[in-house]
């Protein structure tokens, strides 16, 4: 089972967001790259497959979502918050667990 974090502008992610975070704010901060994979061409046919991630985005090593006006990240290791943080200090916004804590 994943465990969460979310980085969103209010007082708990129970809430929603006060002030959504948009793609295009996001995308406006130095080192945020939408998520894109390259095509995979089927070798007997020469068939392009792509994978289409509307709401993913890259920061750093760290591959998180846009939805609702909130980031989420799959925290899989200790140095998760500390990678995110500076995202969050550009965005204005806070970083909390699934558990309620914040970071």
């Amino acid at each position: 089972m994943a465990y969460n974090l979310h980085i969103f502008r209010g007082t708990d992610r129970i809430d929603g967001a006060d002030d959504p975070i948009t793609a295009e704010e996001l995308l406006s901060i130095d080192g945020v790259e939408e998520f894109s994979r390259p095509p995979i061409t089927d070798p007997r046919t020469g068939l392009k497959m792509s994978v289409s991630m509307d709401n993913m985005y890259i920061y750093g090593e760290a591959l998180f979502m846009l939805e609702d006006g909130m980031i989420t990240v799959a925290c899989r290791n200790e140095d998760v918050p500390d990678v995110m943080r500076p995202l969050a200090e550009a965005l204005g916004a806070v970083i909390q667990g699934d558990e309620g804590e914040y970071y």
